[in-house]
């Protein structure tokens, strides 16, 4: 008679290769749970032709990460020292409407400037924020 090691027994050969499979597969869904989304946002809002806006959106739609996948406010500084020798900041805000807009706020405001020169004037505006895609 052949005995086996507690090892070696086709039950415990059968449970460890379940486990196994178990815990690789419990692995493969913690990594493909992550609730982040990342929404494509465009903005909609007046645009005075000779206004300089120191925005997100300057070179078109944004992406945004939300990592815990809760839509939530989000505010936006852009610096800048422009032309007039001034250095400026503008602030952008976005507070959620519906889960695919958000109402937008734009303020300046100047930090401080050079002797002498004439500044540009402040260009607040408001409008909407709405969601084009999800990533």
């Amino acid at each position: 008679m052949v005995q086996m090691d507690a090892l070696q027994t086709p039950v415990f050969k059968t449970f460890a290769l379940a486990a196994m499979i178990a815990a690789v597969g419990a692995g493969s869904l913690a990594a493909n749970d992550d609730p982040s989304v990342k929404l494509r946002l465009a903005l909609d809002a007046e645009v005075i032709p000779s206004a300089i806006y120191l925005t997100a959106w300057r070179d078109g739609d944004i992406t945004v990460n939300f990592p815990t996948g809760k839509v939530t406010p989000l505010t936006f500084r852009s610096y800048a020292t422009l032309s007039d020798g001034c250095k400026w900041v503008g602030t952008e805000t976005l507070t959620p409407i519906t889960t695919t807009s958000f109402a937008y706020d734009y303020t300046e405001v100047i930090l401080g400037c050079d002797p002498g020169p004439s500044m540009y004037y402040k260009t607040p505006r408001s409008g909407t924020v709405h969601v084009v895609g999800r990533q």
